[in-house]
């Protein structure tokens, strides 16, 4: 299986698709979420990892957000987006969800199988192996490894 994947810098770490339904910003506070949000780069930007399966680009800004999403497409049977949306606590409605807006063609048991087995191997690749010095910056970027949930079969 070939991985292919790649980092750049955006400048707001939002951008990436699951940011918003991922990382709750804790009450009481100005800028802090749960999880937490991925740290700045001095002069570059938010580290943003972008996945390349078949002909779709997949966005991360946080190692909580490949973990949700390889949580969400492993599930059987996969959670509609309106279940997900109603766990973020706010009037925001299901067609605005990541889920709602991921490819239908990534959606059907056989390709989210093929797809949960992609983002498996580039999250082990990036987050433990840190082969190479552009992955080791991920640890100034806030996207750092994570131990492994035991949500997440490996």
């Amino acid at each position: 299986m070939k991985l292919d994947y790649h980092f750049t810098f955006e400048k707001d770490w939002r951008t990436a698709p699951l940011a918003f339904w991922v990382h709750i910003p804790v009450p009481g506070t100005k800028t802090e979420c749960s999880p937490p949000a991925p740290k700045e780069v001095p002069h570059m930007g938010y580290q943003t990892l972008r996945v390349q399966f078949e002909k779709y680009e997949l966005q991360f800004s946080a190692p909580a957000q490949l973990d949700h999403f390889i949580e969400v497409l492993s599930s059987k049977p996969m959670p509609t987006s309106k279940q997900l949306s109603s766990q973020r606590g706010l009037p925001v409605g299901p067609n605005g969800h990541w889920l709602s807006r991921l490819p239908a063609a990534l959606k059907s048991p056989r390709k989210r199988e093929k797809l949960v087995k992609v983002m498996q191997a580039v999250r082990e690749q990036v987050f433990n192996q840190a082969p190479n010095p552009s992955i080791e910056r991920t640890v100034s970027s806030g996207l750092r490894p994570l131990p492994t949930a035991a949500h997440v079969k490996r």
